[in-house]
């Protein structure tokens, strides 16, 4: 009876112990597992908190790039709005009807690249072919950036007419006050939802 109880015994220690050799690999599977969630919730964030430098609304001035000795064209201004989710819309002050649409992405660190392709249209409002813009972008400060861009233009075949280069300069868009004139107008809104916050 001795040795029976006996052996029932080590047959219980030894099923615990074979658990517990069982369960700490797999303890340590989820801990590693839960390491690995929080590393990429962390990188996800710090992205995230770097992408936001990117996103808002931009002026941009694009210095074209020519060849030693080529007397420079002028500078010319576009505008860039990167918004969250990588959507970007632009347009050209050079073209009155000037629509851009593109995406721009978090390359590291401060740099940033994007592109762009605008439908550009003849006198009669046919399709003349498109321009598409590509960027990379390095910010230099909390409203400004400098990079490089390249604008493509092809007419409605599809051919190359041009490919250029250029430096280009962001000045983020910021909200200013109203001039002082303005400041002191009351609106029907506001004068409604004054009137009932008074009764």
């Amino acid at each position: 009876m001795q040795t029976q109880q006996s052996m029932t015994a080590r047959t219980i220690i030894l099923t615990l112990a074979m658990v517990g050799l069982l369960a700490i690999p797999a303890a340590i599977m989820r801990a590693q597992s839960n390491d690995r969630v929080i590393e990429e919730q962390t990188l996800a964030k710090t992205s995230d908190i770097k992408s936001e430098r990117m996103e808002g609304s931009w002026i941009v001035t694009i210095s074209p790039a020519v060849p030693p000795g080529v007397p420079p064209p002028p500078p010319f201004r576009a505008y860039a709005t990167c918004a969250r989710g990588a959507a970007l819309i632009g347009s050209d002050a050079r073209r009155a009807a000037s629509k851009q649409h593109g995406t721009w992405d978090h390359l590291r660190g401060s740099e940033f690249a994007w592109t762009a392709i605008e439908q550009l249209f003849n006198d009669s409002g046919e399709p003349a072919g498109t321009v598409i813009v590509r960027a990379r972008v390095t910010i230099t400060g909390e409203n400004e950036f400098v990079g490089v861009s390249n604008g493509e233009e092809r007419d409605a075949a599809g051919n190359l007419v041009s490919n250029r280069c250029g430096t280009i300069r962001g000045e983020r868009i910021t909200i200013e006050p109203l001039a002082p004139q303005c400041q002191s107008i009351v609106t029907g809104v506001n004068s409604r939802a004054e009137q009932g916050s008074e009764q």
